[in-house]
């Protein structure tokens, strides 16, 4: 089953949607025509409306579009008219709560997603609500604090008549699915392997009838039964932190992670607790002190790989930098299917260089695209991970943080200072275009019915062929 037709089986939705973060499920791509080559602030708009700062991306559904945001030390999900970009409601959640996040992140950091007619958001500050179409709160679930190091980044999703959530942070990670109804708790999984990760989940539907979800995380990504909670399978290998978002077509996962310290060149092999104990705890409490592990072997920042903050490392701080000093960093291909650990059965391919920390993976037309910082776009054939293409965007030379996405037989790439690329797709693709907005991209694209919607640090723009 193709992934725009796995996103319609998991949750029914109306043609013309893009109603998660990335389209439908996560991958990036619309099935539409009529897309514009050239933007620009006076260029191919078809509107623009100023918004509050935020870095969630659009959802899209019927005649609306939905964000979150912040203003005035409030939170708020909007609701815009797609036709015309007038804000028809913005709802202030009940609570805000400051919460330690990294300076590029954001409190309005998760997109929205909506069913086709509610919309569900999620802050980092709050927790979950939800809202009909006309801005009436359905139902309201505090969550938190958190003890995620750099602040929660993932966005909440549907499946199965159910809103899920991945929850990992250092202490007490977890994934959570809720009524879509009411906010009750449908289950709750523990994820105690996991540490602060940013990734939102994927569905598939299996050979034999279940729907998963797919969660990557900590060195590992896990799939889970959306209608209990069970887990189906897992997948070992990955880096320490997980950002981007998986994509599915034809039974094949394509998934990129990437974390300082996964690089070969740095890896460190470390002793096992009871033996660093053994060797180094001079005052025998049970815990390692800065003082007592060799300097050489120090991590970058302590603060990090210190989960609880008691400013020293028990069993689990270590075992958690351990694994990071050997975390792997790459792009993977996945076999879907199987159960249990199936890291040595079903991993198709793993390609460990040139590789994005943020964007994820984008497969289109049979190619499979990366862009990472420095503005640095490759490609990949997705049946053997071999290079097909490396070249620099060189009227884009930036960071990005915006996934690439695709529609109309054009690939999309936003870059942090505005630069939009569009690229004709293919294995040796070529710049059809470079223009910019002059603003901030952080949010990635939306795109519908021969539209894109661009999100930047002060708008929201609609572009279409003019």
């Amino acid at each position: 089953m193709s992934a725009v037709l796995l996103a319609a089986a998991a949750y029914p939705l109306v043609g013309g949607d893009w109603s998660r973060f990335r389209g439908p499920n996560g991958t990036g791509v619309a099935e539409t025509s009529g897309l514009p080559t050239e933007f620009g602030p006076d260029k191919n708009v078809v509107w623009k409306t100023a918004l509050p700062m935020g870095k969630s991306s659009p959802a899209l559904t019927g005649d609306r579009i939905f964000l979150t945001a912040h203003e005035n030390e409030k939170l708020f999900t909007i609701c815009l008219d797609r036709e015309s970009g007038k804000i028809l409601w913005r709802r202030e959640a009940p609570g805000r709560r400051l919460e330690k996040k990294h300076r590029l992140n954001d409190e309005a950091a998760s997109s929205p997603v909506t069913d086709g007619e509610n919309v569900y958001a999620f802050f980092g500050g709050y927790g979950l609500l939800s809202y009909g179409p006309d801005g009436n709160e359905r139902w309201r679930k505090p969550m938190g604090p958190f003890t995620n190091f750099h602040g929660m980044g993932a966005s909440p999703i549907l499946a199965g008549g159910k809103l899920l959530m991945v929850v990992d942070q250092d202490i007490d990670a977890y994934m959570i699915a809720v009524n879509t109804n009411d906010g009750s708790v449908a289950w709750r999984t523990d994820r105690p392997d996991m540490v602060h990760s940013f990734s939102t989940p994927v569905v598939h539907r299996r050979e034999d009838g279940r729907t998963e979800l797919i969660v990557p995380g900590s060195y590992q990504m896990v799939s889970y039964d959306v209608a209990n909670g069970d887990e189906v399978w897992r997948i070992k290998g990955l880096t320490y932190q997980v950002k981007s978002v998986p994509v599915i077509e034809d039974g094949i996962l394509y998934f990129n992670g990437w974390a300082p310290g996964g690089e070969p060149a740095v890896r460190l092999v470390l002793p096992d607790f009871p033996e660093m104990l053994s060797r180094f705890d001079t005052d025998d409490d049970k815990r390692l002190s800065k003082a007592e592990i060799p300097k050489e072997w120090h991590p970058g920042n302590w603060a990090m790989q210190d989960l609880n903050k008691d400013t020293v490392f028990d069993a689990r701080d270590w075992k958690y930098y351990q694994s990071r000093r050997t975390s792997t960093n790459a792009t993977m291909a996945v076999r879907l299917g199987g159960q249990g650990d199936i890291t040595d059965t079903h991993v198709l391919w793993r390609y460990r260089k040139t590789l994005p920390d943020v964007p994820s993976v984008l497969l289109y037309q049979g190619v499979l695209y990366t862009v990472k910082k420095g503005g640095i776009a490759m490609t990949l054939d997705p049946k053997t991970g071999r290079v097909l293409k490396v070249g620099r965007l060189m009227g884009a030379l930036d960071d990005y943080y915006a996934s690439p996405v695709a529609g109309d037989g054009k690939v999309y790439l936003a870059s942090m200072l505005g630069k939009i690329t569009v690229l004709k797709p293919g294995g040796q693709w070529e710049v059809l275009s470079t223009s910019d907005l002059g603003e901030d991209v952080f949010a990635t694209p939306a795109i519908a019915d021969g539209r894109m919607y661009v999100r930047t640090s002060k708008n929201l723009y609609c572009f279409a062929k003019r």
